[in-house]
């Protein structure tokens, strides 16, 4: 059986006061030594404990290295001890406190091979709309975006192999990120009906809108973009977000304020923007549907874009948002 994230995460802090914890943590502990598949969010949870088992002479059992059911926990674990040094040249600390040099050049050694290894994964990726395929177009974006970033500002070769790096390590993490989503909703996506269009929440949104509005210490290449500061927008749940704004939208605001290209809205003080795209799906037999798909979702900083709030119509609910209604002419 998989094990819920839901269930696991409780375990953390509550493990003396559940009767199942023992057998749970035994049975994937099981199918770590037997290299079997477990779901991202088990990987979390089992490989931590796996790890840090040790003999009676205190010596650590197990070389994590060794199993492939934790391979995407080291590389998150990793990854975000070095997310602002991939290089290592400055000191990191972890909970034993500072990493010795030699434990340092081993770490971004290891780093630097996914690095290598995810890069070339992707390059027959672009095509296609999977997972997979998302994160590859917009890593490819990126890239895009920081090549002329590097030559407007004249950064040299090695700064922006670095930075390339940086982008493409992101990229992976942000896949393991919605994969783990994805794997515990159960399905690949959400649809929500409103005024007769079916809006879809999906992979592609989640992707774009991680590369795009959040990280803003590693994207000094992106120029105008706004980023997500506000700690009850959980990033790792960011599609159950949009579906509660989408949600309250549908049960309490006219539906002849629905607009088809975008929601405004307010959460905790601060404006947001929510924009929909037009997505149709060809299915079997020459049949085609189609969708508005959420492309984005962004907290409102542009001046232009504040300017024009400034004359709408405010629309208090009774589910923690507010909605801006724009003059027909905007």
């Amino acid at each position: 059986m998989t094990y819920p994230r839901a269930l696991l995460d409780s375990l953390y802090d509550n493990k003396e006061q559940h009767e199942d914890y023992k057998n749970i943590v035994q049975s994937l502990v099981d199918k770590i030594y037997a290299n079997e598949e477990l779901s991202l969010a088990e990987e979390r949870f089992a490989c931590g404990i796996f790890e840090s088992l040790r003999d009676i002479n205190g010596n650590k059992v197990n070389d994590i290295k060794k199993y492939t059911s934790c391979s995407n926990y080291l590389f998150r674990g990793k990854y975000l001890l070095y997310v602002n040094d991939l290089n290592g040249h400055k000191a990191v600390i972890d909970f034993k406190g500072e990493i010795p040099l030699a434990k340092k050049k081993e770490d971004v050694a290891f780093l630097h091979n996914e690095y290598e290894n995810w890069k070339n994964f992707l390059e027959d990726k672009l095509n296609g709309f999977k997972l997979i395929n998302y994160v590859a177009q917009e890593t490819r974006q990126q890239l895009k975006q920081l090549e002329k970033f590097c030559q407007n500002m004249q950064i040299g070769s090695r700064y922006k192999d670095y930075l390339q790096k940086t982008i493409v390590l992101h990229g992976k993490y942000i896949y393991l990120l919605v994969k783990e989503f994805y794997q515990e909703l159960g399905k690949s996506e959400e649809i929500i009906e409103i005024s007769g269009r079916e809006i879809l929440v999906d992979a592609f949104t989640y992707v774009h809108t991680m590369f795009r509005h959040y990280a803003s210490h590693i994207k000094q290449h992106q120029i105008g973009k706004s980023y997500h500061f506000d700690t009850n927008i959980g990033f790792k749940e960011v599609p159950n977000f949009l579906i509660d704004v989408l949600t309250c939208f549908k049960n309490e605001i006219s539906l002849e304020h629905f607009n088809s290209r975008n929601i405004f809205f307010q959460f905790n003080e601060k404006p947001y923007a929510l924009w929909f795209r037009p997505f149709r799906i060809d299915l079997p037999g020459g049949n085609r549907k189609n969708y508005l798909r959420v492309q984005t979702f962004y907290p409102i900083e542009d001046l232009e874009e504040l300017k024009k709030l400034d004359s709408a119509i405010i629309l208090d609910t009774d589910c923690n948002f507010k909605f801006f209604i724009l003059q027909k002419s905007q």
